[in-house]
């Protein structure tokens, strides 16, 4: 009986092993689970390298771009923000049909770029077809100051970069003067922007409330909240852009001068104070405290020069700028899913396109590029 038992024993684990193989032969690798799991960069397990699509260059006026944005009101136009030079101030191309055969192309300037534009390092758009641009400059009159900040700009094509009269000063929307070095921005709703401000190291609510209109100057009922406890360091010649996530709760910053990305609730944080003006009249300027926020991804990670991001449910795509690649990250396990290498450096912004793909801007290169995944 006792014989007996232990065979009996020893057939059910000998069962139980080969059981726990087979299932193992049917479970796709760890690499295979991973590019099934990004559909922006394969189409199936087997990680097929995708192909890098060039959009645009310099024959349509592309030129050192910082970022670029669709347009979530026209959705198959994408923006793309040239950097010129500060005295100059840059530009942007408007492409249409993007990526199709029908695509073209509308190169447009401000008349004022030279304060309004100048050397932009980021630009967002809003769910009412405006958009705000940074500027990674101290100061925007060029005189050694600080007065500069957030830029909001129109979509219409009979408004942006149109004359508006010997009284108006260029065709912006609005500006508010309260963020030099400013090298990030993501929208919120309406007129509401953040951006991040690299000469005082720290996030900042804009909300331009209503716009003064074409090339006015009115900027009283702006409302600007800074949020002190959340501390970024700029790297002077790289942007680091951000993004909200869907729900409109979590914003994503690349902190380029740490090397990090952080996240902050945005429906956190309280008032602890008025600050002092700086520049100009405002409705509001608060210092928030108690915001809930965290290093989402330490300098450990390995990112060398991160510059843009973006987000699709829940995978969060952020480039780097020195080594070329686009890195995917699961949110809710902080872990890398997988990455790409696009084989040039000088990528910048990255944006997802209505049906999620990835288009990039090289700097570099001049070049405005897509994604493709293949089999």
């Amino acid at each position: 009986m006792k014989n007996n038992s232990i065979l009996n024993q020893l057939i059910l684990i000998t069962a139980v092993i080969l059981t726990i193989q087979s299932c193992k032969k049917d479970e796709p690798s760890e690499q295979e689970i991973a590019g099934s799991n990004v559909p922006e960069f394969f189409l199936d397990a087997a990680n097929a390298k995708p192909q890098f699509v060039l959009i645009a260059n310099a024959d349509s006026r592309i030129s050192e771009p910082q970022d670029l944005d669709f347009n979530p009101t026209r959705p198959n136009e994408l923006w793309i923000i040239n950097k010129g030079t500060a005295i100059t101030g840059g530009s942007t191309v408007m492409l249409t049909e993007t990526g199709t055969p029908n695509q073209k192309f509308d190169y447009r300037k401000d008349g004022n770029s030279w304060h309004f534009m100048s050397l932009p390092s980021a630009i967002a758009f809003g769910d009412n077809g405006n958009w705000a641009t940074t500027a990674n400059v101290q100061d925007a009159n060029h005189n050694g100051g600080t007065f500069t900040g957030p830029t909001l700009w129109s979509s219409d094509l009979d408004i942006y970069a149109k004359d508006h009269g010997p009284d108006a000063n260029g065709s912006h929307l609005d500006m508010l003067h309260t963020s030099p070095f400013s090298m990030g921005v993501a929208s919120q709703v309406d007129n509401i922007y953040w951006v991040f401000d690299g000469f005082n190291g720290n996030i900042v609510k804009y909300d331009f409330a209503a716009d003064h209109g074409p090339g006015q100057h009115y900027h009283g009922d702006g409302k600007v909240h800074r949020y002190a406890e959340v501390k970024v360091k700029r790297e002077p010649n790289v942007p680091s852009h951000m993004v909200l996530d869907a729900a409109k709760e979590w914003l994503y910053i690349v902190d380029g001068g740490n090397k990090r990305i952080l996240r902050m609730n945005i429906k956190t944080g309280s008032k602890s104070r008025d600050l002092p003006l700086v520049n100009e009249e405002l409705a509001e300027y608060w210092e928030m405290l108690s915001v809930t926020w965290e290093e989402f991804i330490p300098s450990s990670f390995g990112l060398n020069k991160p510059c843009g991001i973006a987000i699709n449910d829940n995978r969060l795509f952020v480039s780097d700028y020195e080594t070329g690649e686009v890195i995917c990250i699961n949110i809710p396990t902080k872990t890398e899913m997988a990455r790409i290498n696009t084989g040039a450096k000088g990528i910048m912004g990255i944006a997802l396109s209505k049906d999620n793909t990835i288009f990039y801007a090289n700097a570099l290169t001049n070049q405005i590029l897509k994604i493709n995944p293949t089999k």
